[in-house]
């Protein structure tokens, strides 16, 4: 089934509640094989499980904001291995109306919700299989008359990856790296790469020292392993010579496949959602970290 990209939450409905049944069963929840607990109770409408939109977002990393003058939500999460048209990771936007009937997608696409939003207690609820979509999840429901059990899984994303062949060259400034691709599907990679450096804590860019010319040149990342050469790829540095300092680094690569179409695939891609047309391309990145020791001059 197609997967619907589409993430939704939704908070703080004033002044409004709605009639809902409690939990009628002990409900199980797992997230990518992990059990999840939730902030807030599951209640049931209808015979309908629902779930609270704000404790699903936090528990997938959503930010949330809430226009208290025309009750809308505005949920964003960020894709950090699917890249906007500026390379910044692609921030997945959808909003609801408290009062609306529908969902809209990255500002522009409407989706029709089968059933409003359920406001109990100054929370919000969406039906589990409509709030799991929205999300961005597969979803799996079973019960044993006494649990239910609900089974989420995130979207799949390329398995593609850069792994460093040997160690950071310091006197010629680069790194042999090798990509591997266990999809079947060839993709395309240019030469333009960035650095980012880590922190202790977090991922960030690093600023080159000079602009150098970038080759728009594309190169294939055929299917396999890196075990005949014809991954191999090579990183140079000059760029940064002045910034790379001793710590742990990982260069990020886009890339993209140009053949077949995207509702073919296996993995999350821009044409399988309602926000996006056929043939709309979808830009990943991959990552290789490597070290970059103290030079012992």
């Amino acid at each position: 089934m197609m997967r619907k990209t589409v993430i939704a939450a939704v908070l703080l409905a004033l002044g409004c509640n709605a009639t809902a049944f409690g939990a009628q069963n002990d409900v199980v929840i797992k997230l990518d094989e992990r059990n999840v607990v939730l902030k807030e109770d599951i209640v049931y409408e209808d015979g309908r499980m629902m779930l609270p939109v704000r404790a699903m977002a936090d528990v997938l990393g959503a930010d949330v904001t809430y226009d208290t003058s025309t009750r809308t939500a505005l949920v964003e999460k960020q894709m950090k291995t699917v890249l906007d048209a500026d390379n910044q990771p692609l921030a997945w936007q959808v909003s609801l109306g408290l009062d609306s009937n529908y969902l809209t997608l990255m500002g522009t696409h409407e989706l029709l919700l089968e059933t409003k939003p359920l406001v109990v207690n100054n929370r919000a609820y969406l039906p589990l299989r409509e709030l799991a979509e929205a999300m961005n999840l597969d979803v799996e429901w079973s019960t044993d008359g006494q649990k239910d059990y609900v089974k989420l899984t995130s979207a799949r994303m390329p398995n593609v990856s850069l792994q460093p062949n040997g160690s950071f060259d310091q006197e010629t400034m680069s790194l042999q790296m090798q990509w591997k691709n266990e999809e079947n599907t060839v993709f395309y990679a240019s030469e333009e790469f960035w650095l980012e450096k880590w922190d202790g804590h977090n991922w960030n860019k690093v600023e080159p020292d000079s602009k150098a010319y970038v080759s728009t040149d594309t190169y294939s990342i055929p299917t396999g392993g890196p075990t005949d050469g014809k991954r191999d790829k090579k990183f140079t540095f000059w760029q940064w010579e002045k910034s790379m300092t001793p710590g742990k680094y990982r260069v990020a690569v886009p890339y993209q496949y140009l053949e077949g179409k995207g509702e073919d695939m296996t993995f999350f891609n821009l044409e399988q959602t309602k926000a996006y047309s056929q043939d709309t391309p979808t830009t990943y990145v991959a990552y290789g970290e490597f070290l970059v020791e103290a030079s012992n001059k």
